[in-house]
Protein backbone atom coordinates (compact mmCIF):
# COMPACT_ATOMS: atom_id res chain seq x y z
CA UNK A 1 0.00 0.00 0.00
CA UNK A 2 1.02 3.21 -0.75
CA UNK A 3 1.04 6.17 1.74
CA UNK A 4 -1.58 7.99 -1.19
CA UNK A 5 -3.97 5.16 -0.56
CA UNK A 6 -4.34 5.45 2.81
CA UNK A 7 -8.24 6.86 3.66
CA UNK A 8 -8.50 9.89 6.01
CA UNK A 9 -9.94 8.77 9.72
CA UNK A 10 -8.01 5.38 9.32
CA UNK A 11 -6.78 3.79 12.26
CA UNK A 12 -3.19 3.47 13.36
CA UNK A 13 -0.67 2.77 15.64
CA UNK A 14 2.30 3.71 16.18
CA UNK A 15 4.67 0.83 18.00
CA UNK A 16 7.44 2.70 19.78
CA UNK A 17 10.59 0.72 20.71
CA UNK A 18 12.46 2.34 23.37
CA UNK A 19 15.78 0.70 25.23
CA UNK A 20 14.32 -2.95 24.91
CA UNK A 21 10.98 -1.98 25.15
CA UNK A 22 8.04 -2.30 23.03
CA UNK A 23 4.79 0.37 23.48
CA UNK A 24 2.19 1.32 21.48
CA UNK A 25 -0.55 4.24 20.78
CA UNK A 26 -3.26 4.65 18.77
CA UNK A 27 -4.75 7.46 16.33
CA UNK A 28 -6.14 8.26 13.17
CA UNK A 29 -5.41 9.87 9.90
CA UNK A 30 -6.35 13.21 9.50
CA UNK A 31 -4.23 14.76 6.51
CA UNK A 32 -1.53 13.27 4.14
CA UNK A 33 0.69 15.23 2.13
CA UNK A 34 3.24 13.38 0.26
CA UNK A 35 5.09 10.92 2.00
CA UNK A 36 3.99 12.69 5.27
CA UNK A 37 1.09 11.88 7.06
CA UNK A 38 -0.86 13.98 9.95
CA UNK A 39 -2.69 12.14 12.51
CA UNK A 40 -4.26 12.84 15.69
CA UNK A 41 -1.85 13.94 18.32
CA UNK A 42 -1.38 11.40 21.35
CA UNK A 43 -2.33 12.79 24.64
CA UNK A 44 -2.10 11.24 27.58
CA UNK A 45 -3.19 12.90 31.31
CA UNK A 46 -3.93 16.04 29.20
CA UNK A 47 0.04 16.65 28.03
CA UNK A 48 1.03 15.70 24.55
CA UNK A 49 3.48 12.75 24.05
CA UNK A 50 7.01 14.06 22.35
CA UNK A 51 9.37 10.95 20.56
CA UNK A 52 12.99 11.64 21.31
CA UNK A 53 15.83 10.12 18.66
CA UNK A 54 16.37 6.77 20.56
CA UNK A 55 12.70 5.80 19.90
CA UNK A 56 12.48 3.20 17.16
CA UNK A 57 8.86 3.86 15.88
CA UNK A 58 7.10 1.47 13.22
CA UNK A 59 3.65 2.83 11.52
CA UNK A 60 0.57 0.30 11.62
CA UNK A 61 -2.35 1.19 9.57
CA UNK A 62 -5.58 -0.43 9.03
CA UNK A 63 -8.16 -0.47 6.01
CA UNK A 64 -10.70 -2.60 5.56
CA UNK A 65 -9.63 -5.30 7.82
CA UNK A 66 -6.21 -5.15 6.45
CA UNK A 67 -3.34 -4.28 8.45
CA UNK A 68 -0.10 -2.69 6.22
CA UNK A 69 3.27 -1.52 8.08
CA UNK A 70 6.46 0.77 7.45
CA UNK A 71 9.54 0.65 9.60
CA UNK A 72 11.42 3.51 11.10
CA UNK A 73 8.67 6.20 10.61
CA UNK A 74 9.85 9.61 12.00
CA UNK A 75 7.24 11.16 14.17
CA UNK A 76 7.18 15.08 15.34
CA UNK A 77 4.92 17.14 17.04
CA UNK A 78 4.07 19.71 14.40
CA UNK A 79 1.11 22.70 14.15
CA UNK A 80 -0.21 22.70 10.63
CA UNK A 81 -3.01 25.40 9.90
CA UNK A 82 -3.74 26.25 13.20
CA UNK A 83 -3.91 22.79 14.57
CA UNK A 84 -1.35 20.86 16.43
CA UNK A 85 -1.09 16.96 14.88
CA UNK A 86 1.89 14.26 15.07
CA UNK A 87 3.35 14.78 12.05
CA UNK A 88 4.92 10.68 10.59
CA UNK A 89 7.02 10.60 7.79
CA UNK A 90 7.12 7.76 5.77
CA UNK A 91 9.02 6.08 3.09
CA UNK A 92 8.30 3.80 0.21
CA UNK A 93 5.37 0.75 0.46
CA UNK A 94 3.57 -0.16 3.41
CA UNK A 95 3.81 -4.11 3.68
CA UNK A 96 1.13 -6.44 4.65
CA UNK A 97 1.39 -6.97 8.37
CA UNK A 98 0.20 -10.72 10.08
CA UNK A 99 0.11 -9.62 14.10
CA UNK A 100 -1.12 -13.50 15.40
CA UNK A 101 -0.67 -12.05 19.12
CA UNK A 102 -1.65 -9.50 21.07
CA UNK A 103 1.27 -6.87 22.43
CA UNK A 104 2.61 -7.89 25.64
CA UNK A 105 3.41 -5.38 28.01
CA UNK A 106 6.10 -6.14 30.93
CA UNK A 107 4.45 -5.82 34.31
CA UNK A 108 6.43 -7.03 37.21
CA UNK A 109 4.49 -6.42 39.72
CA UNK A 110 2.85 -8.67 42.79
CA UNK A 111 -1.24 -9.20 42.01
CA UNK A 112 -3.62 -11.66 43.28
CA UNK A 113 -4.36 -14.82 41.59
CA UNK A 114 -7.44 -17.21 42.88
CA UNK A 115 -7.72 -21.35 41.92
CA UNK A 116 -10.84 -22.90 43.04
CA UNK A 117 -9.85 -25.89 44.79
CA UNK A 118 -12.47 -28.28 46.98
CA UNK A 119 -11.75 -26.40 50.03
CA UNK A 120 -13.25 -23.20 48.12
CA UNK A 121 -10.89 -20.17 46.19
CA UNK A 122 -7.04 -20.44 47.05
CA UNK A 123 -5.39 -17.34 46.75
CA UNK A 124 -2.24 -16.79 45.72
CA UNK A 125 0.21 -13.94 45.45
CA UNK A 126 2.34 -14.41 41.87
CA UNK A 127 4.74 -12.17 39.98
CA UNK A 128 2.51 -11.12 36.86
CA UNK A 129 5.38 -10.84 34.41
CA UNK A 130 2.96 -9.43 31.34
CA UNK A 131 0.05 -8.92 30.05
CA UNK A 132 -2.24 -8.42 27.09
CA UNK A 133 -5.48 -7.90 26.14
CA UNK A 134 -5.74 -11.72 25.13
CA UNK A 135 -3.25 -13.28 28.36
CA UNK A 136 -1.09 -12.98 30.81
CA UNK A 137 2.05 -14.83 32.05
CA UNK A 138 2.70 -15.08 35.32
CA UNK A 139 5.00 -16.60 37.91
CA UNK A 140 4.72 -18.61 41.66
CA UNK A 141 6.13 -21.57 43.39
CA UNK A 142 3.05 -23.00 43.48
CA UNK A 143 2.34 -26.12 41.07
CA UNK A 144 -1.17 -25.62 38.94
CA UNK A 145 -2.48 -27.77 35.98
CA UNK A 146 -2.70 -27.05 32.37
CA UNK A 147 -6.84 -26.68 31.82
CA UNK A 148 -6.88 -24.94 34.92
CA UNK A 149 -9.47 -22.11 35.47
CA UNK A 150 -7.80 -19.05 37.54
CA UNK A 151 -8.75 -15.44 37.97
CA UNK A 152 -6.93 -12.57 37.76
CA UNK A 153 -7.69 -9.56 40.33
CA UNK A 154 -5.82 -6.19 38.95
CA UNK A 155 -6.19 -3.30 41.02
CA UNK A 156 -4.44 -0.01 39.65
CA UNK A 157 -5.88 3.30 41.70
CA UNK A 158 -9.65 3.52 41.13
CA UNK A 159 -10.02 0.56 38.77
CA UNK A 160 -10.12 -3.17 39.94
CA UNK A 161 -10.53 -5.67 37.31
CA UNK A 162 -11.47 -9.64 37.64
CA UNK A 163 -10.45 -12.10 34.83
CA UNK A 164 -10.78 -15.19 34.44
CA UNK A 165 -8.50 -17.17 32.68
CA UNK A 166 -7.23 -20.62 31.74
CA UNK A 167 -4.13 -22.04 31.30
CA UNK A 168 -2.76 -22.98 28.69
CA UNK A 169 1.72 -23.85 29.26
CA UNK A 170 3.97 -24.19 32.22
CA UNK A 171 7.22 -24.02 32.28
CA UNK A 172 9.60 -24.75 35.44
CA UNK A 173 12.26 -22.01 36.22
CA UNK A 174 15.50 -24.12 37.62
CA UNK A 175 17.22 -21.06 38.73
CA UNK A 176 13.97 -19.46 40.50
CA UNK A 177 12.78 -22.37 41.76
CA UNK A 178 9.36 -21.82 40.37
CA UNK A 179 6.80 -21.98 37.37
CA UNK A 180 5.74 -19.47 34.57
CA UNK A 181 2.49 -20.11 33.46
CA UNK A 182 0.77 -18.58 30.05
CA UNK A 183 -2.63 -17.99 30.21
CA UNK A 184 -5.35 -16.56 27.89
CA UNK A 185 -8.72 -14.78 28.84
CA UNK A 186 -11.65 -16.55 28.92
CA UNK A 187 -13.76 -13.16 28.26
CA UNK A 188 -12.45 -9.72 26.53
CA UNK A 189 -12.54 -6.68 28.68
CA UNK A 190 -12.53 -3.12 27.23
CA UNK A 191 -11.30 -1.78 30.64
CA UNK A 192 -8.11 -4.13 30.44
CA UNK A 193 -7.22 -2.25 27.07
CA UNK A 194 -7.24 0.85 28.77
CA UNK A 195 -5.58 -0.42 31.40
CA UNK A 196 -3.35 -1.67 29.34
CA UNK A 197 -3.03 1.85 27.12
CA UNK A 198 -2.36 3.88 30.62
CA UNK A 199 0.55 1.81 31.92
CA UNK A 200 2.46 1.92 28.38
CA UNK A 201 1.90 5.77 28.47
CA UNK A 202 3.31 6.17 32.03
CA UNK A 203 5.92 3.70 31.06
CA UNK A 204 7.46 5.84 28.13
CA UNK A 205 7.08 9.17 29.93
CA UNK A 206 9.53 7.85 32.43
CA UNK A 207 11.76 6.24 29.77
CA UNK A 208 12.05 9.52 27.34
CA UNK A 209 11.95 12.08 29.82
CA UNK A 210 9.58 14.18 26.88
CA UNK A 211 8.02 17.61 27.31
CA UNK A 212 4.70 17.65 29.20
CA UNK A 213 3.37 20.56 27.04
CA UNK A 214 3.17 21.29 23.36
CA UNK A 215 6.10 24.42 22.49
CA UNK A 216 4.56 27.77 21.56
CA UNK A 217 6.01 27.45 17.92
CA UNK A 218 5.85 24.40 15.30
CA UNK A 219 7.66 23.85 12.05
CA UNK A 220 5.15 23.98 9.24
CA UNK A 221 5.06 21.17 7.19
CA UNK A 222 4.62 22.97 3.84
Amino acid sequence: MLISEIPIGSKVELEVRYSGRTLSFDSDVKLIINNTILITPIVFNDQTVGFNDNCRINLIVKVDGKVYLWNNVTVKLVRYDGAIYHKVDAEGKGVPYNRREAYRMYIGEDMPLYVNTANGPLALSVLVKDLSETGVAFITKEELDIDRIVRLKIKDKNLILNMSAVIVRKEFLPHLDSFLYGCKFNERNNKLGNYIARKQGEALRKRTGNYSSPPAKYRNTK
